[in-house]
């Protein structure tokens, strides 16, 4: 056998190049999509991940404040002590949904060792899409007593309430010198929906007899 015969028979053909250099080709934009597609995933997943630690922590938050209301008389910029415990209404504390605000007790202040006391005045509202923990230090405010905000939670769009007594849920709170006996907090999420917790207020919350004959 000559070189040139065992040179055309173990060699390769352009067109035999050209097609493995395509199968290659088409064996790597595959595994890329692959990869791509599983990164992408990835980070949705972190994102998602993220996004409940985020409402979680603004659970948690709320929570501690919900489940801590007491049935105690303030004043709001240094006014006389008022009969309203517990103000939930629309665009209450400049929301742009509603609001709430009360009092509520059991803040833990070690030793006094922070400039406040065990019990504060809370609110909570929608900003620019955000919700907003609004707290003062003391639960009496004197004028131009300016809160303390906090942005809890982003992405949610609207924040209402419901109060239930007399044995039944009501959309509106507008009773005197009372707190009602379970809250229902409904936040509306752009991209989850509608989140609820419902917060029975303990009954060291609930109005004395000597508030109910003023």
């Amino acid at each position: 056998m000559s070189q040139t015969n065992y040179s055309r028979q173990h060699g390769f053909t352009l067109l035999e190049v050209l097609v493995a250099i395509a199968v290659f080709a088409m064996l790597s934009l595959s595994a890329y999509q692959v990869m791509n597609n599983v990164m992408r995933s990835d980070a949705q997943s972190q994102d998602h991940n993220q996004r409940l630690k985020d409402i979680q922590r603004a659970t948690i938050m709320m929570d501690n404040d919900f489940r801590q209301i007491v049935a105690r008389k303030s004043r709001l910029d240094g006014d006389s002590p008022s009969n309203k415990l517990l103000q939930a209404t629309e665009y209450l504390l400049d929301s742009s949904s509603e609001g709430i605000m009360f009092i509520r007790n059991g803040w833990q202040n070690p030793e006094s060792m922070f400039p406040r006391g065990d019990v504060t005045r809370v609110g909570y509202r929608i900003v620019d899409d955000n919700l907003e923990r609004v707290w003062f230090r003391y639960p009496d405010t004197v004028v131009a007593d300016k809160p303390l905000v906090k942005v809890l939670l982003k992405g949610v769009t609207k924040l209402t309430f419901e109060f239930y007594y007399d044995k039944k849920w009501h959309d509106k709170w507008d009773r005197s010198n009372a707190v009602p006996e379970g809250i229902k907090v409904i936040m509306t999420l752009k991209d989850l929906g509608d989140i609820e917790r419902i917060y029975i207020v303990p009954s060291s919350a609930l109005p004395k007899e000597s508030e109910q004959e003023q």
